[in-house]
């Protein structure tokens, strides 16, 4: 009964356009007037190939004034975090202590000992905090004296 609530809820928070988003985890929670629904507890989010994996997510919606449907806006997922992120240019895997994603700006943000491999260029990134824009490629990575960012890469030798 559980996965089908999960299920039946999922289905109503797709956004633009219908895409199957599959979550489960131990614990849900609906607030209809902070427009906030949360997963915890062994949390885990398929959406079209991409994978969230984190103890707690919290979704953010709000209600689509030409659909009158609600959709989400953002999700802030804590503890335990990782993702993945793959299409048909991009093959990230990630991870942190928290992250956040504003739909419609397309901005990933991980925050806390943020790590994130670019298999498809074989990059891979660490800082105290990434942001990722998905609408121009931008990422900003920031660190420390103590905890400096740490970029690798494959580059050809002669």
């Amino acid at each position: 009964m559980k996965y089908i609530l999960i299920l039946l809820i999922s289905f109503n928070f797709i956004y633009a356009k219908a895409v199957d988003v599959d979550i489960q985890a131990e614990y849900f929670d609906s607030d209809e007037t902070k427009n906030l629904v949360i997963f915890r507890g062994s949390v885990s989010m398929v959406k079209e190939g991409n994978t969230l994996v984190c103890d707690e997510i919290i979704l953010k919606t709000k209600i689509d004034p030409k659909t009158n449907k609600k959709t989400i806006v953002s999700y802030e997922a804590t503890g335990n975090v990782s993702f993945t992120i793959k299409n048909e240019t991009t093959d990230l895997i990630g991870n942190g202590g928290k992250v956040t994603y504003d739909i419609e700006k397309r901005l990933y943000v991980v925050i806390g000992n943020g790590y994130l491999e670019d298999r498809f260029n074989d990059k891979i990134i660490r800082g105290e905090n990434i942001y990722m824009n998905q609408n121009n490629g931008h990422i900003r990575v920031d660190g420390s004296k103590e905890k400096p960012v740490q970029f690798k890469f494959k580059m050809q030798s002669k």
